[in-house]
Formats: structure tokens, C-alpha cells, sequence
């Protein structure tokens, strides 16, 4: 659209009396509200992509003037791309002709797809784009669905194989139910078994009678179900759990003991000046829930103070005898760092990579002073983008960018950071 056309675009929303509008006034006005968010979409998408030229860490600095955090940043850049990529989307969407959600599944497309293949996908731009513009999300999602399957001249065999490489599984505590949730994805034919699995799982458990306080809508009734069966397999080591479910013995199997990381801050008290202990929990649990847990978990306590560890088992300081740090390195860093190290990154410490602040291939040492959490994308950056990290006795955090800039962190504060 051109900039007069958005001014005309925007005088006619603020005119509507929205109170008074009828049915087909409103229908109007969400397409044309529509129309002018996709094209500030776009704006957006053209900014991220001239900002990652002239700054050092683009994503922070877009999450910062957005009010958003690193993800959501990080998701306007992949969209950036797609749209560099196939300049008719980034047309289409400065028009208001189609949405970001188009632009999502044309990026979908193009992660699907070997790099050699995805040549064949931009040359269809224009006619997806037309696709688009003129029919439903749905109906343009199995049209770029059909032209993978097309562009893939294998049976499906490579996908398959990409599919099998892209298999997901994602744990997190969700802070307003206080539930634990997983989400993942898998390639068809292991979903075809996991699902038998617990199909199976399910009839066998509850072939006479469905436990108390089953859901009666057939819908909630089955994903209660699915989630007693998954514990249940869980619980009595996998398949084997089946000739055991819901006779109340057998069932053997191998049960995995939770690790919980204790943390005690002697920084942070309590009215009655104790020092508060973090059992590692992003929610409240009931402490008789904690004393069970006790019982079966596998429990390290941590004590630290203004981000310095004063007791952690095991043994912390390495050398030069080994690069990878042990268990109770990694124990004692988790105490601190909940997530990567870097300022306002979400990624979990469970899949940070350690890195050596003062490099291993330098001479650096695997001590503990000198071993810092970051996620992959981050390890990156300073292996190969050159930002350079230092890191005092009590562990503030100074990081140098290429362009001159400082990020500067005090010490870590692990029921701070958790609470955040």
C-alpha cells in the first residue's frame, strides 16, 4: 500500500462507531483492520532485516524496543527472512492481500525441503501468493503441503527421514495453571506407534471401569485417559507397563528418580530472617507433596550468596584434566542459571551448552569459575561473531559486541530470576 492509501486505511477504522456498527459494518472493519496490521507486519519484518545489519545483537535490541522477549524476536527474523527469500510474500503482506500467518507456513515449507529443493519452491511464489490472496489459510496451507509433496520426488522417503531428525519433545511448567506440560511432535510412523502404545495402554487399564473423577465430555474423557496411560508407562518401564496396568501389582519396569537442585540463598530471607530455599519448582507445590517427593528424588542442596557457590557436592574445579564439565559442575551452574546466561534469554538450562569463558583451545581451564551456561544460538555468537565475554569473581557478566556496545549483568539471583 502506498502511505496515503494507509492514512485513508486508518481514518476509515478510527471512523466506526463500533457500538453502533451492524453486522456486515463490523465484517468490513475487521478485514480493513486486518489489512492495516499486515502491513504494519510488514514494516516490522523490512525493520528486523535493516536492523541486523548494523547491530551486533539484533533480537535483543528489537525485543527491547518491542516490549517483547528474545522468542517473539526471534520469530520476526525467521519471518524476515522468508519474505528476502520470496519477495512476493513481502509484497503481499505490505498490501494487506494475506497475513503473517501465510508468511508462517510458507517458512514452514522451506524448513521442509532440503536446501537443493527449495529452488523449486521460490519459483512458485507468485502463484502461492494468488493462492493466498484469494482463499481460505486452510485451503493455502494443503496447497504449499501439495507442492512439498510435489517438489519431493522420492515417495516421501527424505522427509520421512527429516521428519525423524525433527522429532520434538517440550517440558515446561505453565505459570498460570501451576500444571506441568509436554508437547511434542514426531515423524507419522513413530506417532503411529506411540499412539497404539497408549491406545493399548488405555483399553487394558480401563477395560471395566474409567477411575473417579473422569471427565464426562468424551473429548476431555480421552485426554484424561491418555494422561494416566502415559504416567502409567512412564512409571513401569515403558510397554512392559501394559501387563501390569490396573491390577493394582506387577507391572516391574524401570522407574526414574526426579532430580531436584535445592537452592539455598543466603541472601534472600524470610520475615524471620531464615534464608529462603528454592526447591527448583517454577510453581508452588504443598510441602507434604515436597516430603513425598523427598522420598523417591534425587536431591542435591546448593548453598550460594550474591551469586557465589558456598557449598556444592562434588568436585568443581577440573583444570585441564578434561573439557567437559562433570556432573557437579553442571549441578552447581543449574543453582544459578534457570536459563542461559545471556540478558533475557529464555532458553532452558537443560539444553544450554557449558562454555569456557576463557577458552579451552586458549588454555582456559574446566573450573568453575570459569564455565558459563549459554544456548546454542548464543554459543555461536561467541565463538564465531565475535562477542567477547568476561566474567568477575562474583560472576556479574560483561559482554563486549562487535559494534562497541556493553551488556552488563550483577550477580545471578536464582529465586529472582525464577519468579521473573
Amino acid at each position: 500500500m502506498e502511505l496515503a492509501e494507509v492514512h485513508s486505511l486508518i481514518d476509515r477504522v478510527a471512523a466506526v462507531d463500533v457500538a453502533r456498527a451492524d453486522r456486515g459494518a463490523l465484517c468490513v472493519l475487521v478485514g480493513e483492520v486486518q489489512r492495516l496490521m499486515s502491513w504494519c507486519e510488514s514494516r516490522q519484518l523490512l525493520n528486523a532485516h535493516h536492523l541486523a545489519d548494523v547491530s551486533s545483537f539484533p533480537e535483543n535490541d528489537f525485543a527491547g524496543a518491542a516490549h517483547t522477549n528474545l522468542r517473539g524476536a526471534a520469530r520476526v527474523f525467521e519471518r524476515s527472512a522468508v519474505v528476502q527469500t520470496m519477495p512476493a510474500f513481502g509484497a503481499a503482506l505490505a498490501s494487506g492481500d494475506i497475513t503473517v500467518e501465510h508468511v508462517d507456513t510458507v517458512g514452514w515449507a522451506m524448513r521442509s525441503l532440503d536446501a537443493p529443493q527449495r529452488p523449486q519452491l521460490i519459483t512458485q511464489a507468485r502463484r502461492l501468493v494468488l493462492v493466498a490472496s484469494h482463499g481460505s489459510l486452510d485451503e493455502f496451507v494443503r496447497v504449499v503441503r501439495d507442492e512439498v509433496r510435489r517438489i519431493e520426488t522420492d515417495d516421501g522417503v527424505a522427509r520421512l527421514e527429516r521428519q525423524k531428525r525433527a522429532a520434538r519433545l517440550r517440558a515446561w511448567f505453565d505459570q498460570q495453571s501451576g500444571m506441568w506440560k509436554l508437547s511434542g511432535e514426531f515423524d507419522p510412523v513413530t506417532g503411529l506407534s506411540l499412539a497404539g502404545l497408549l491406545d493399548n495402554t488405555i483399553a487394558t487399564m480401563f477395560a471395566k471401569a474409567v477411575p473417579d473423577g473422569c471427565p464426562a465430555d468424551p473429548s476431555a474423557k480421552q485426554d484424561y485417559l491418555r494422561a494416566l496411560a502415559l504416567v502409567a508407562l512412564m512409571q513401569r518401564g515403558g510397554a512392559d507397563a501394559v501387563s501390569g496396568a490396573g491390577t493394582g501389582g506387577g507391572g516391574g519396569g524401570v522407574t526414574g528418580r526426579a532430580e531436584v537442585i535445592v537452592v539455598v540463598d543466603t541472601t534472600d530471607v524470610d520475615n524471620a530472617g531464615r534464608p529462603r530455599v528454592d526447591w527448583g519448582f517454577p510453581v508452588e507445590i504443598p510441602l507434604r507433596v515436597l516430603s513425598d517427593l523427598a522420598v523417591d528424588a534425587d536431591i542435591t542442596t546448593v548453598v550460594v550468596r550474591n551469586g557465589v557457590i558456598l557449598h556444592a557436592p562434588g568436585q568443581l574445579d577440573l583444570g585441564r584434566s578434561t573439557r567437559i564439565a562433570n556432573r557437579a559442575q553442571r549441578r552447581a551452574l543449574r543453582a544459578l542459571y534457570p536459563t542461559c546466561a545471556i540478558p533475557g534469554c529464555a532458553v532452558r538450562f537443560e539444553i544450554c551448552k557449558v562454555h569456557h569463558v576463557h577458552w579451552w583451545r586458549h588454555g582456559g581451564r574446566t573450573d568453575f569459575c570459569n564455565l558459563l551456561p549459554v544456548c546454542i544460538g548464543h554459543h555461536h555468537k561467541i565463538h564465531d561473531a565475535d562477542w567477547a565475554v568476561t566474567l568477575s569473581p562474583d560472576r556479574s557478566l560483561t559482554i563486549h559486541l562487535p559494534d562497541g556496545k556493553l551488556m552488563t549483568t550483577g550477580p545471578p539471583g536464582p529465586l529472582k530470576r525464577r519468579a521473573a
